[in-house]
This record gives structure tokens, C-alpha cells and sequence, in this order.
């Protein structure tokens, strides 16, 4: 009996005729390229960078972190050379027209250190978990700010969210991470949406090849020979001309953007008319966000890293005019756990919940305003630069 009645028709010898000429041609022109690619270098090794001396950047872009690259590593590099400082936070922490507590931060002339920032919704702490064990060399000895955006604790955000986990990790890099965690079960909890063994299973041998030498030939060394690299991507974002923080924030500037909020909602109109200003309930011991915390500051410690936690507020305003006296609780409760476990863990922080209850300090149930970010950075320099 032949050989090829045991092997499924798509893959008969007898089916190869019908790839026809231009098959094998294309076959044989994948290999050269193949081959070709070998003598090129690694684009790991790879980067442009203008004419900028070793200043430290603002921000690099989203893909770079996700791939853990080279250039995410000269990032990081400058910031430990310069003695900045990198700023981490999720959707709260994005550009503001120069008001975020980051951008005040870097405006302010009495402050010699400078803030890079990344920041995205859903970026929270543990994204970063896979690099820290990758390349633990860049992250050794930095200078961290992060602000713990309360309200990730709430239902909806406690869990594993399977769209962020797409949108920041990089299979491979995560693959690869999880050889070398000692705490494989937390590992799995964070990055395999919790079913245990799921991230342990994709991890064959095949992955491993793909991931690190098939991959890295055809779109790696091959997309940046041919230049093919898209026109829209800023590997770097430098920093930008600042108006002196002392010059945007005059008292008048205060109540101008204090009024731009509803006072008894301490949100935006747009935030009431889209009726999306009911509060979720808070899970103060959900597995997940504490899994995530315990394990980037057990990493913290064993990179030496001078990490500063900022306990950002929440919107009791909101949640007492909705008369959601039970959210309110949630949150406290949540609040005490989060600053006892700074204080056993030996982290510094600055607690920043009472702008909770300041007027204008909003524009939605889990958003600061322009003047929520002037009340951080007011906190923040207090606490660190005064």
C-alpha cells in the first residue's frame, strides 16, 4: 500500500503538481530571502535616534514596549543615565494641554529631574512584569512614579481583561518570561486570563523557534531592510517646550478650570447627558489586581528599584450624589488595604485620596480633570521635591 494513502490530501506527494511552476518559484524565493535575511544584523540591534546627545525621551511608542526592543531599551537606558524619572499610569495619566500632574511635574523649573511617561487604558503595573524578568538590566536602579488608579478595582477592571492583555503583551516575550518566573501560578492568574497551565501549554517548542528565529527573519531584519516600516510610527516622543507650571496655574486658572465642572456631580454635562455616571461596585479583594501588585513590587525589590506609589482618588462626590453610600465604603475599605500593604511592603507613597472630595477634581466616575492633575502634582512635589 503507498505511502501517501495514510497522509491527508493536503499534504499527498502527489498534490505538489498542483502548487505548479509559480509555487515552486515562490517557495524558492521565500528561502533565498530566508537565507539572505541571515547575513543581515538583528533589528534588536537596530535603532534611529536623532542627533540628541543622551537626553532622555518624553515617551517611546506603544509597540517598542511591547516587543521589549532595542528601542524601548535605549528609553530606559537615558532615563537611568540622566536620573529621570519614568512615570507609569493608565488612562488617567494621558496628555492634558500641558494641566496631567506629569506634564506640571516636567514644567515646573525647580525641579531638575525630568518625567518620562507611558501610560493607556488597562496599562497598569503588571504589563510590565514580563520585561522586568526578560530584561531585568534596563529596569535595575530606576526611579519610578506610579499612580494607582483606584477605580481598577472595580467591577468590569479586577479581572483579566482579555482586550488589554491583546493590546500591551507580546506572546512571545510572555512565553519567555514565564520560564524564568519563580511564581508560575501568579504568572498564569495575569497573563493567562487565570485558566491555570493555559500559558504552560502554549509554550512547545515550535512556539519557541517561530517566535525567536522565523519571525524575526521575515518581519524583522527583512521589514527594516526594505524599509518598510510605517511612516506614522514616533519611536521616540521628545520632550516638548514647556510653559513654566508657575505661569499656567494662576489662581485665576484655578477656578477657570474648576467651573469647566459640574459641582454637585463633579463631572462633565457630556459625562450626565451620556447617563454614564452610575458607579460599579468596588472588589477590594480581587485576586487579580492584588496578584498584579504583590508581584511587580516582590520584582521592585529584587531590581532595586526606587519606586514611589502615588494612592490616586476617586469620585466620592459622584458616588454620594448618586447616594451610593456602599460604593463610597468599597473605596475606603480599598484604600486602607492598599496603604497597609505599601507600609509592610517598605514602599514609599504619597496618598492623594483626599482630592476624592475636592470640587472640579473630575470630568467622569473614574477620569481626573485638568484640575485633578494640578491637585496631583501639587501632592506629588510636596511630598518628593519639597
Amino acid at each position: 500500500m503507498k505511502l501517501e494513502q495514510y497522509i491527508n490530501k493536503a499534504y499527498r506527494f502527489s498534490s505538489l503538481k498542483e502548487v505548479g511552476t509559480s509555487g515552486a518559484i515562490s517557495v524558492i524565493i521565500l528561502v533565498a530571502f530566508g537565507i539572505f535575511a541571515l547575513t543581515l544584523p538583528p533589528t534588536g540591534n537596530t535603532i534611529k535616534t536623532q542627533q540628541d546627545g543622551d537626553r532622555s525621551y518624553l515617551s517611546v511608542d506603544a509597540i517598542h514596549v511591547k516587543k521589549d526592543d532595542a528601542y524601548f531599551h535605549e528609553f530606559m537606558k537615558r532615563l537611568k543615565k540622566n536620573g529621570d524619572v519614568l512615570v507609569l499610569g493608565t488612562s488617567e495619566s494621558g496628555f492634558m494641554d500641558s494641566y496631567n500632574y506629569w506634564e506640571l511635574l516636567n514644567a515646573d523649573s525647580t525641579i531638575t529631574e525630568r518625567f518620562g511617561v507611558l501610560y493607556g487604558a488597562g496599562r497598569s503595573c503588571e504589563r510590565y512584569i514580563p520585561s522586568m524578568l526578560n530584561s531585568p538590566e534596563i529596569w535595575r536602579g530606576q526611579q519610578l512614579l506610579i499612580l494607582v488608579n483606584p477605580v481598577y478595582w472595580r467591577d468590569g477592571l479586577s479581572s483579566f481583561n482579555d482586550q488589554y492583555h491583546t493590546r500591551y503583551m507580546d506572546d512571545g516575550e510572555v512565553r519567555k518570561a514565564r520560564l524564568k518566573s519563580k511564581r508560575k501560578e501568579d504568572f498564569d492568574i495575569l497573563f493567562g486570563g487565570g485558566r491555570k497551565g493555559v500559558v504552560k501549554e502554549q509554550m512547545n517548542a515550535l512556539n519557541q523557534f517561530v517566535d525567536h528565529n522565523i519571525h524575526e527573519l521575515y518581519y524583522g531584519r527583512l521589514h527594516h531592510f526594505f524599509g518598510l516600516e510605517q511612516e506614522e510610527t514616533r519611536h521616540f516622543i521628545a520632550h516638548l517646550d514647556y510653559v513654566e507650571t508657575q505661569k499656567l496655574v494662576t489662581a485665576e486658572k484655578q477656578k477657570e478650570l474648576q467651573a469647566e465642572i459640574l459641582p454637585d456631580y463633579n463631572c462633565t454635562q457630556e459625562c450626565i447627558n451620556k447617563n454614564d455616571h452610575i458607579m460599579e461596585t468596588v472588589q477590594s479583594k480581587a485576586n487579580y489586581r492584588n496578584t498584579a501588585m504583590d508581584y511587580f513590587m516582590d520584582l521592585s525589590k529584587e531590581l532595586e528599584m526606587n519606586v514611589t506609589f502615588v494612592l490616586g482618588p476617586y469620585n466620592n462626590i459622584l458616588a454620594k450624589q448618586n447616594g451610593q453610600t456602599d460604593v463610597i465604603e468599597q473605596f475606603e475599605a480599598l484604600e486602607d488595604q492598599l496603604r497597609n500593604t505599601f507600609k509592610k511592603e517598605g514602599f514609599n507613597y504619597i496618598d492623594a485620596t483626599d482630592i476624592s472630595i475636592i470640587q472640579g477634581s473630575f470630568i467622569d466616575k473614574q477620569h481626573h480633570s485638568k484640575y485633578g492633575g494640578y491637585l496631583l502634582y501639587q501632592h506629588i512635589k510636596e511630598n518628593l521635591y519639597e
